[in-house]
């Protein structure tokens, strides 16, 4: 896949522990640790993103039997 160059604009504090995680050798470069820290960010906003559907899905279902109470009465039914 085709890489751009991007400018990004860092407060000193985040930049020296970027080039601390590299130093140390968790990252072979300070590249590679942003493209991993912003892979991360983007699951767990997507995560987010999923969690926030699922709750305007389930809004106003509290009323209903949940699957495992549903499948209960469904056994219970058979068994008459």
């Amino acid at each position: 896949m085709a890489k751009i160059q991007v400018n990004v604009k860092l407060e000193e504090d985040l930049l020296r522990e970027v080039e601390y995680l590299v130093e140390s050798g968790l990252y072979s470069s300070k590249t590679e640790a942003f493209i991993e820290a912003l892979k991360l960010l983007l699951r767990v906003q997507k995560g987010k993103m999923i969690l926030q559907r699922i709750e305007k899905i389930r809004e106003g279902t509290e009323a209903y039997p949940s699957v495992g109470q549903a499948l209960a009465e469904m056994h219970e039914e058979e068994e008459f």
